[in-house]
């Protein structure tokens, strides 16, 4: 099964934290003048190898970051706003640092202190992310919906109006005629598999609402959703 571009992400972004985390250190104990065990040209050598591989595992990760924005446009969250602006300014002074080093050596004391701003930065940059979904991920409870609420919810639905919502809140991340994955799973036959493709739990119309206002993995949270547009949604989800 392949994996969901957010796993991926969060995959990627796990990696490229700890090569940050490799490559401070490295400056660090470089600077800390280290013991004969390992000589600083040595250390060096890693130091640059470790650099190119955070500015490598950075591009792609600013590639998967640029096309989830552009798909989403003007819904990103807060968090995902506050995110994408700390990893700009992470991408200016990783930048600054490189050009420093390259072509002006005249400031090179500069650079150890750009390093560890670059480091400090990665370090939020990854935990306002990958952080803070596995933390919601490992702490989602499953909340029963009252059963007259699913009632209500199953015969009062108009799909016309619910697929407006899904071309608004739902299709920039999930195809509605494909099972193919864009960004998130596609949800053709959705109500006919035996699972929800991101949670796994049984695939019911009161999963389908949890996961809405209470998502498992990395799916943003609906729960401001009116119980009539709720209604709608379901319905239109049910002719997919």
């Amino acid at each position: 099964m392949a994996m969901s571009f957010f796993t991926t992400k969060l995959i990627l972004g796990s990696v490229f934290f700890l090569v940050g985390l490799g490559a401070t250190v490295t400056m660090l104990t470089v600077m800390g003048k280290p013991e004969k065990k390992m000589s600083v040209t040595s250390l060096r050598k890693i130091h640059k190898l470790l650099g190119f591989v955070f500015l490598i595992l950075f591009l792609i990760l600013g590639i998967m970051g640029s096309r989830f924005w552009g798909v989403t446009g003007d819904d990103l969250s807060t968090r995902a706003v506050l995110h994408a602006a700390l990893a700009s300014g992470l991408f200016i002074i990783l930048i600054l640092k490189i050009v420093i080093i390259q072509f002006y050596k005249q400031f090179m004391k500069m650079a150890p202190s750009l390093g560890m701003a670059v480091f400090c930065l990665s370090f939020v940059v990854f935990f306002i992310s990958g952080g803070y979904y596995t933390l919601r991920t490992l702490n989602t409870p499953v909340v029963p919906v009252e059963q007259d609420q699913i009632n209500s919810i199953e015969t009062q639905g108009n799909f016309e109006a619910g697929k407006i919502i899904y071309d608004t809140k739902c299709a920039s991340c999930h195809m509605a005629d494909s099972k193919e994955k864009k960004i998130g799973p596609g949800l053709k036959d959705l109500l006919f598999k035996d699972t929800l493709p991101h949670s796994g739990r049984p695939a019911t119309v009161e999963n389908i609402i949890a996961q809405l206002e209470r998502p498992v993995l990395t799916m943003p949270a609906f729960k401001n959703f009116s119980q009539q547009e709720m209604s709608d949604l379901i319905a239109y989800m049910k002719t997919l």
